[in-house]
C-alpha cells in the first residue's frame, strides 16, 4: 500500500473481500471499480492534510475526459445499465488502465457530468452530461440512405397538408420510437392561392380553397333551386378575380361584400358561398398538433410510473405542447432541451428534440422521450423529416 495518505487500495482488496463462492461481476470481466474497494483509514501526520483532487474547469475538459463522457453516454443509452471503468476502456479504446479511467470518472462526477446511482455501481450521465454530449457532436448527424429514402417516399406522396402532417407524425414516431409532435402552420397568415366552385348535383356544389401554405379547405354549398351551370361559371370567375391573394381570415367578409353588390341572379349563390366560409377558416392552427407514438413512451422502462403518467397527461394538452414547441424552435436549427432545461415541471424527466419548418408561415415538429435517448440518431431523424416536410409543402403549394 502506498504511503501517500490520499491513495486508497485498488481493486485487489475488493476481490479479497468478496463472499466465498461469489465472484463480483466486475472481477469476472477483469475489472473492479473503485466503488467496490475496501476503504482503509491511514493516519495523517500532524500538520498535514490530504490534497484535494485537481478538477479542471468544465469548459476545459481534455480529450480523454471527453472520450470517457461519450463512452458513458453511448453505453448507458444503449443498455440502460451504469457503466464501469473497464467497459469505458473497451468502448473508447483507451490505451490506459481501468484505474486511470476511474480517476477520470471521479473528476467528471465532481464536475456534475456523471453520477453514481448506487455505491456498488458504475456511472450514468446527468442532464449536464447529456448536454455536453449533445454540444460536442462535431458534425450534424445525418440519416442513413435507406431511412432517408423511406422518409422521402412516405412524405413525398402526401395528398394535402393534413395528410402530410399526419404522415410526418407517424414517420417520426416509427423511426425514433418516441412520442412525435407536429404543429401545423398558422392559418391566420396564409393567403388564398386558388378558389374553385364545382357543381355536384342540382342544388349543391363544392367550394375548394387552396392556400399558399398548401392547406386545402373543402366546403359543401347548398344552392338555390334555380341555379344554372352558367351562374356557377360567372360566380367562379368573380371569386377568382377578387379573392386570390387575400388572407384566409378575410375571405368571408370579402365574399359577403361581393354578394351585396352582385347582380340579382347571382346574389343568392354568393351568399350561400359566404355562409360556408364564415367558420373554421381562421381556426388557430398553431394549436393544431398531431401527436403519435404515445404507446412507445408507455412501454419505455426509462420512465418511472409517476413521471410517465404526468407526461402522458401533458401530451393531451395540445395548446401547451404547441407553445412548448414554438418556444423551443426560434430558428431553423434543431433544438434539444434536456431534463431540467424544460420549463414545464412535468417534463423534467424528458428531453425534447424539435425543429422549425417554414414555407409561408412557420410550424414545428419534434419528438419527446426520456433523457436516455439516442441523441445523434434522433437529431438526424428530426432534421431529415423536417427537410422532407418542407420540400413536400413547397410541392403542394406550387
Amino acid at each position: 500500500m502506498s504511503d501517500d495518505p490520499g491513495v486508497r487500495p485498488s481493486g485487489g482488496a475488493s476481490a479479497a473481500a468478496a463472499p466465498p463462492g461469489r465472484v463480483p461481476e466486475d472481477l469476472r470481466a477483469g475489472d473492479v471499480d473503485d466503488t467496490d474497494a475496501v476503504h482503509v483509514r491511514v493516519p495523517v501526520p500532524e500538520g498535514s492534510s490530504p490534497q484535494p483532487r485537481a478538477v479542471p474547469p468544465e469548459d476545459e475538459l481534455d480529450e480523454r475526459k471527453q472520450q470517457i463522457l461519450r463512452a458513458v453516454v453511448t453505453e448507458y443509452v444503449a443498455n440502460g445499465e451504469p457503466v464501469g471503468s473497464k467497459r469505458v476502456v473497451e468502448v473508447a479504446r483507451l490505451e490506459v488502465s481501468a484505474a486511470t479511467v476511474r480517476n477520470e470518472m471521479a473528476a467528471l462526477e465532481e464536475l456534475g457530468f456523471i453520477t453514481q446511482p448506487h455505491t456498488s455501481a458504475g456511472r450514468i450521465p446527468t442532464d449536464k452530461g447529456y448536454r455536453r454530449f449533445v454540444d460536442d457532436l462535431r458534425a450534424n448527424p445525418s440519416l442513413d440512405g435507406p431511412r432517408r429514402e423511406l422518409v422521402a417516399e412516405l412524405l413525398g406522396s402526401a395528398h394535402d397538408v393534413e395528410d402530410l402532417l399526419t404522415r410526418t407524425s407517424s414517420v417520426l414516431s416509427q423511426l425514433t420510437r418516441l412520442a412525435s409532435l407536429v404543429i401545423a402552420p398558422a392559418a391566420e397568415t396564409a393567403r388564398l392561392k386558388l378558389i374553385e366552385l364545382v357543381g355536384l348535383a342540382p342544388g349543391s356544389a363544392l367550394l375548394l380553397l387552396v392556400a399558399d401554405t398548401g392547406r386545402v379547405e373543402k366546403r359543401s354549398v347548398e344552392l338555390p333551386a334555380a341555379t344554372q351551370e352558367a351562374d356557377l361559371d360567372r360566380v367562379r370567375s368573380v371569386l377568382g378575380e377578387q379573392l386570390r391573394g387575400l388572407r384566409l381570415g378575410e375571405v368571408h367578409h370579402a365574399v359577403a361584400a361581393i354578394a351585396d353588390d352582385a347582380p340579382a341572379e347571382l346574389r343568392e349563390v354568393l351568399r350561400a358561398v359566404a355562409d360556408v366560409t364564415a367558420t373554421d377558416l381562421t381556426e388557430d392552427t398553431v394549436h393544431h398538433v398531431f401527436v403519435g407514438g404515445q404507446a412507445s413512451l408507455a412501454g419505455d422502462e426509462a420512465f418511472e410510473r409517476e413521471h410517465l403518467s404526468r407526461v402522458l397527461q401533458l401530451i393531451e394538452e395540445r395548446a401547451t405542447l404547441a407553445r412548448l414547441l414554438a418556444d423551443a424552435t426560434a430558428d431553423d436549427e434543431p433544438t434539444v432541451r434536456i431534463g431540467e432545461e424544460n420549463q414545464v415541471a412535468d417534463l423534467r424527466a424528458t428531453s425534447l428534440v424539435a425543429q422549425r419548418y417554414q414555407l409561408v408561415t412557420a410550424g414545428s415538429l419534434g419528438v419527446l422521450g426520456p433523457t436516455r435517448m439516442d441523441y445523434a440518431s434522433v437529431l438526424a431523424t428530426v432534421r431529415a423529416v423536417a427537410d422532407q416536410l418542407q420540400e413536400t409543402l413547397t410541392d403542394l403549394s406550387s
